[in-house]
Parts: structure tokens; sequence; C-alpha cells
């Protein structure tokens, strides 16, 4: 068998690494800044500003806590990839052989830590039209991130499964889901930030503004699904945190809404959606199992590089099969299933 060769011409090892220690940098210091701001000099104030600018599809007191989860998932993933700084394989430091996250990937991680101390130094106003920018940039910018992700893992995925095949699930599941959550989260209170900036700057009222800011949430679902179910299913198979980050957020505004004796129209509304959402997720994870290739292993594959190989080690098998559209992660002995 031929062997085929991987695109070499990536950036020197020296730029991931310094990328990565100032992502890990940014990662720190805007939890350090948040933080602060949340519990010291804007506690109070932004206390009452989301009381005096909130609608009815506004997130509960308890939706902060989720914060919690998406900074330790983040801190984890980022962790992850400065260990590929101190790691190497068979082609060099991990961080870039392959390169799967080039340094525009960390880049755009640090611009996010910047926009969000920036919010906090802006006084995060949720009835300000630049609260709404800004916090509109954050997951445009870590749905960018994904993007680069599944492209490039895509690219790499037949070398990784034969000599990486940790590296590839850590960025799978860890990354990628990861990055994945936090999107999901900042669209949902980038939404209701678009809902209050409405009722409070135009002449639309509640509670049509927190039946639009339902409804934007819900065509982030579909379209999300939609993507992952039919068009880059492949690339997207294995991020699983969307759904129950939006089923989280969705029950946030159920609980803020929701009153015994007088259920809202839009409370019903959000029920609804937190239903199709669940609905939507138990399809998906069915659909994961019901692949033909649902079997991916490692184990039987021979991941030893040949001495007379020095770019590549990946067999012309693999590179077949993520040419005739399979996924490049099979097992031989069940390719025939």
């Amino acid at each position: 068998m031929a062997d085929y060769t991987l695109n070499m011409e990536v950036s020197p090892a020296w730029v991931h690494s310094v990328f990565i220690v100032l992502a890990v940098l940014s990662q720190i210091l805007s939890e350090f800044f948040t933080t602060t701001f949340i519990s010291g000099v804007y506690h109070s104030s932004s206390d009452n500003v989301s009381y005096s600018c909130s609608i009815d599809a506004s997130l509960d007191a308890w939706a902060s806590s989720m914060w919690i989860m998406l900074s330790v998932w983040n801190l984890v993933w980022l962790i992850y990839a400065f260990s590929t700084v101190l790691r190497r394989n068979v082609l060099g430091p991990v961080c870039c052989n392959p390169e799967v996250h080039p340094p525009l990937f960390y880049m755009t991680w640090i611009f996010i830590g910047f926009v969000r101390v920036a919010l906090w130094f802006l006084g995060n106003d949720p009835c300000l039209v630049r609260t709404f920018a800004l916090k509109m940039l954050i997951p445009v910018s870590a749905n960018v991130m994904l993007g680069i992700s599944y492209s490039n893992l895509h690219q790499h995925q037949s070398w990784l499964a034969a000599h990486s095949p940790n590296d590839y699930w850590f960025i799978c599941f860890l990354t990628q889901n990861g990055l994945a959550m936090f999107a999901t989260w900042t669209y949902l209170e980038a939404m209701v930030t678009l809902g209050t900036v409405l009722n409070y700057n135009t002449s639309l009222q509640d509670p049509l503004v927190s039946t639009v800011v339902l409804t934007l949430l819900l065509m982030g679902l579909v379209i999300w699904f939609t993507f992952e179910s039919f068009i880059f299913e492949k690339l997207m198979r294995y991020t699983f945190t969307v759904y129950p980050t939006m089923i989280l957020g969705l029950g946030s505004i159920f609980t803020r809404s929701y009153h015994f004796d007088d259920i809202a129209p839009n409370t019903v509304y959000c029920g609804v959606l937190m239903l199709f959402a669940t609905l939507l997720n138990i399809i998906r994870l069915i659909a994961v199992c019901c692949y033909k290739d649902r079997k991916p292993s490692f184990l039987s594959q021979d991941r030893a590089p040949r001495e007379d190989v020095c770019e590549t080690v990946a067999q012309e098998k693999d590179r077949q099969d993520a040419e005739d559209g399979n996924w490049g992660i099979v097992n031989s002995q069940f390719s025939n299933d």
C-alpha cells in the first residue's frame, strides 16, 4: 500500500506555543475580572439593572451557576491544548503535527476573553445596544472556532485514527463539546439581551419581545439540527452538549416566568421548546447509535511509524475511506456490517 503525505506547511511550533499560552492566560484573566466584577464592583448595579430591564424571557437567578461548568470545562480543554506543546509524536510537537488547531483558533479565543472583560468594564447593561453587540460577538467567535476545529479534524482524522486516537477523542469530546456548550449558552444570553434592547429601545413591548426571543432560540435549534444531521454530519457527529445546554437555559427562562395561578402564553411556549429540544436530543443520540460505522476502534490498527516514511505514516486505506465518504475511524473487522 502506498502512503499519502500530510500537508506539512504549518506554523512553527513556537508560534503555536505562544498563542496557546496566551489563550490560557486570557481565560484565567477573563474569569478573574468577570468574577471580581460580578461579586464586587458591579454586583448591586447589575442586580438592579436585571430587574429594571427584564422581560418574560429573562434568565432565572440560578442560571449564573452555569458559568461554573463553562469555566471549568474551558479551562480543562485549554490545559489539554497546553499539554500538546509539551508532547511529541513521530512528526514533531503534537500542537502542530498535524495542525488541527492553528494559531487563528487560539487568537479567536483570546479575542473572546477581551470581549468578556470589555463587557464588565462597560457595565454590562442589558438595555444598551453595545452590550448586545459585544455579547453577540462571543457565540459568533466560538462558532468560528468550532468550524476550524471540525474542518481540520476531519482533514486529519485518518492519520489521528491510526497514530494518535487519544488526541482525536480529546478534541472531539473535550474541546469541541466544550466550545459547543459555551457557544450555545452565550447565544442564549445574547438573545435574552436582544429582547431587553428591543423592549427598551424600540416600540416593541412584552410579551411580543419574549416571543421573538424564544422564536430565535427555536431557529437556532433547528439550524443546528439541520447542520449536524444532514449537511455536516460527519464533522459534528460527536458533539452532544448543545441540546442539554439549551434545555437548561430554557428551563431557567421557564422557572423565572412560571406562576402557578397565571401561566403566561410565553411560559407555555418555553415549555414546548424544552420538550422539542429534548426530542431533538433523543433523535440525535439514536441516530449516532445507528450509523453503520458506529464501532470505531483503534486497537487493531498498526500505529507504529514506518521507518522509510518521514512525514506521514497513515495508510492508503484510511485515505480511500475518507474520500469515499466513510468516517475515517473505522475498524476493518466491522466495515462489512
